[in-house]
């Protein structure tokens, strides 16, 4: 009975790990490809954004800048400009906050209509631009938290109808200014750290589980 007991308690312990590790994760979208116009100097990934879950609606997105030299982000000076730096989602948002970094201008958010994003077929629906005074180059970042409509499903930054997840318009590239615009696949999705210890423990507690009831039988 006590064994009994012993692995009951053993085999809960294990599950609960093992539930508790698949909570959490965080989404990477690295822009690493050039869809048309100039290559932006320095070596893809030119830009890398992530989104982690932090609620049952709401995450946090990081957009980080590996861009070099004089390449920078601007766009979404007017309605009808081009956008700076735009994703795909497949669930809406109802706020969005910059909470830290070289934000983009008012005129950043969600649209579900799309943004204007040149040659680079299908909808991008969340949208980020930057004012002329305020470009998104070399070694710049911006936080932003997001609140969206409802309930998280999965991950909402998922690839558009023509397999992009993201898209950017780069500009000021090399000594003539030459702008090109570059895009990402479809975004890794990546356990966090703490989350994979968890992991790893629950799977020591089963493999402990399964010697003792080898010994015991």
């Amino acid at each position: 009975m006590k064994k009994r007991v012993i692995f009951g308690l053993m085999s809960a312990a294990a599950i609960a790990l093992f539930v508790h590790a698949g909570g959490a994760s965080a989404t990477t979208i690295s822009v690493d490809q050039v869809f048309t116009g100039a290559t932006p100097d320095g070596s893809p990934p030119w830009l890398v954004a992530t989104f982690t879950q932090t609620g049952s609606n709401t995450g946090t997105l990081t957009l980080t800048s590996h861009l070099n030299g004089t390449d920078f982000l601007q766009g979404l000076e007017s309605p009808s400009s081009a956008v700076g730096w735009a994703f795909f989602l497949d669930q809406s948002v109802s706020a969005l906050t910059c909470i830290s970094g070289t934000c983009g201008n008012s005129n950043s958010g969600f649209d579900a209509g799309g943004f204007n994003t040149g040659p680079v077929g299908d909808i991008f629906n969340l949208g980020f631009g930057w004012d002329v005074s305020n470009r998104f180059g070399a070694g710049d970042s911006a936080i932003y938290d997001l609140t969206f409509d409802s309930a998280l499903s999965g991950d909402p930054f998922v690839a558009n109808g023509d397999g992009w997840s993201s898209v950017a318009h780069v500009q000021g590239i090399g000594p003539s200014g030459d702008s090109g615009w570059i895009v990402a696949g479809g975004p890794v999705v990546v356990p966090e750290p703490a989350e994979l210890g968890l992991f790893g423990v629950g799977a020591l507690v089963i493999g402990l589980f399964a010697g003792l009831r080898r010994r015991w039988s």
